[in-house]
């Protein structure tokens, strides 16, 4: 079935920012330092690059050429050659004739002066990202920029003072000839709150935290904490986006609470009272075989099926927001769902005509399938009857890419990522916790906050294995042990107790191989979980 232009668009950024799609978290960081650098507006276009400025050799020549730079040239050349391809450049198909240049790794600000925008697509997960760190806490993303812009002077390149790692000079050094990019004069790419604010606050406080760290954790090791607090975030908002807008749809109304959001980063348990709470519950295990492997192939298997209710709510508020603006209402996604409770005249009949436009509007020689007959013969209002119709046709395109979306915002089978999958259709997903996602969660349950002298001051102090699990599960709704919030999974039969008590154990036997657990004894209070880097009352441990 043939729909209208207006109806298949699903990227609303008044909705949700993002164009699903396969993305890389390094292209995404790329171009949120380029939103950074531009305060959150595209910067000014300098023309399209030449072919030479997609091939690595080209740079690695200019950097040569540079003042207090050896061993760029001659014998060295095809060495020097293999580390910036390594460990400095993000290059599309690799090891190809046609490989080239997508942009700098995500290590500086800097960074994102030479980027060759063909190659270095995000998709508009950055909009998202900086609307989220723009809107409520603003001070988190002045905060990030001004970290990631350290060592840094506009007018001399590297300040020469700050310590900086290898390959973040090197980074410094590739752009000190290329111009300050600026700002263009459009609006901003995110002028709208993001539509779940709560995930947003916690992603700026975490942020800060994380921030704490920054004169005693490698800057290498910091960017990828960053880079995998972002994508957990924008994938936990993906999805409960998902839920927030079914509810508002099914209610017809935008939820009190949204209008007010009561979570906040700085709480114990930030979504205690938010009404689309979430929970995940994760296999610690490496069996995928075990009980509580299913139990997570479970609960995975069914997140990832809501994602239908997020295709379909997602078209029905685009819908309700395209009618608003038709007809001079205030089109406000927290508005907007009310016209359902309480239609205004003509609502009806609009989409009637809508639908028949649409029914009239397809080519002679097609017939209707029998889906969409039983569509147009359930009995549902017109604009139900719209909103499945085109969710009946684009269902299938918006599910496969928002798979690969949130597969790469969770990092899939990576240390760092939330979630697994084997190659077997036996071994589905899981929720599973990599050991560096496992350490970025350590490093930020530890920090304490000091507010002695006016200044408030982060510092880190060991936590029962207990708190930490407590922690885990109120934050960011994943559940190891027994669930401690309504939204989470309890044991029920002796089985699944017995499964639980397992995955705690191999939590336990995690930590403790990455060095971030003690048990010295088998006294409760003895067993705590210990963070790689320390931050005393003071300062530096």
């Amino acid at each position: 079935m043939k729909l209208r232009k207006v109806d298949q668009e699903f990227r609303n950024p008044k909705v949700f920012y993002p164009d699903p799609k396969n993305v890389d978290l390094d292209r995404v960081l790329i171009n949120l330092f380029l939103l950074l650098k531009c305060d959150g507006t595209r910067p000014v276009t300098r023309g399209r690059p030449k072919a030479e400025f997609e091939r690595v050799e080209t740079h690695r020549k200019i950097l040569a050429e540079l003042r207090g730079v050896e061993g760029f040239d001659g014998e060295a050349a095809w060495v020097a050659d293999q580390w910036l391809k390594s460990d400095i450049f993000d290059l599309v198909n690799r090891g190809r004739p046609t490989e080239a240049i997508a942009s700098l790794r995500p290590l500086h600000l800097e960074a994102a002066k030479i980027r060759v925008a063909k190659h270095c697509r995000d998709y508009n997960h950055a909009d998202a990202l900086y609307a989220m760190l723009e809107h409520d806490e603003s001070q988190a993303l002045a905060d990030l920029k001004h970290y990631l812009g350290r060592g840094h002077n506009a007018a001399a390149g590297y300040d020469g003072v700050t310590p900086l790692d290898l390959e973040t000079l090197a980074v410094l050094k590739l752009v000190e000839d290329i111009p300050q990019l600026h700002p263009s004069q459009q609006d901003k790419v995110a002028p709208h709150r993001p539509t779940c604010r709560g995930q947003g606050r916690v992603l700026c406080n975490d942020v800060q935290r994380l921030l704490a760290y920054q004169d005693v954790v490698p800057r290498p090791v910091m960017i990828d904490y960053l880079k995998t607090l972002l994508g957990l975030h924008l994938g936990l908002y993906t999805l409960r986006v998902g839920r927030q807008l079914s509810g508002w749809i099914n209610q017809r109304e935008a939820h009190p609470a949204c209008r007010a959001c009561p979570v906040w980063g700085t709480s114990d348990a930030p979504f205690a009272e938010c009404p689309y709470g979430m929970s995940f519950t994760v296999d610690m295990g490496s069996d995928f075989r075990s009980r509580m492997a299913q139990i997570a192939q479970k609960d995975a298997a069914a997140e990832y099926g809501r994602l239908i209710d997020l295709v379909k709510a997602i078209f029905a508020m685009n819908q309700l927001l395209h009618y608003a603006k038709d007809e001079k209402l205030p089109d406000d996604p927290f508005e907007v769902p009310s016209l359902l409770k309480d239609p205004p005249r003509g609502f009806e009949s609009d989409f009637k005509s809508t639908l028949k436009e649409l029914l009239r509007s397809q080519p002679d020689d097609e017939e209707i399938t029998p889906e969409v007959k039983d569509i147009l013969d359930a009995g549902m209002p017109a604009f139900d009857t719209l909103v499945e119709l085109i969710s009946h046709v684009r269902q299938k395109h918006h599910l496969s890419y928002l798979v690969q979306m949130i597969d790469k915002l969770f990092q899939k089978n990576g240390p760092f990522g939330a979630i697994v999958q084997g190659r077997s259709r036996n071994n589905p997903r899981r929720w599973h916790l990599g050991g560096r996602l496992l350490e970025v969660f350590v490093q930020l349950a530890v920090l304490r906050q000091d507010q002695a002298g006016g200044e408030k001051r982060f510092y880190t102090e060991p936590m029962l294995v207990e708190d930490f699990l407590r922690w885990v599960e109120h934050r960011y709704g994943f559940v190891i042990a027994p669930a401690t919030t309504p939204a989470g999974r309890r044991p029920v039969t002796l089985d699944e107790h017995r499964a639980f008590r397992d995955n705690v154990r191999a939590l336990k036997d995690r930590l403790r191989e990455i060095g971030f657990y003690d048990d010295l004894s088998d006294a409760y209070n003895a067993q705590t979980v210990r963070p790689r880097y320390t931050l005393s009352r003071q300062g530096v441990a």
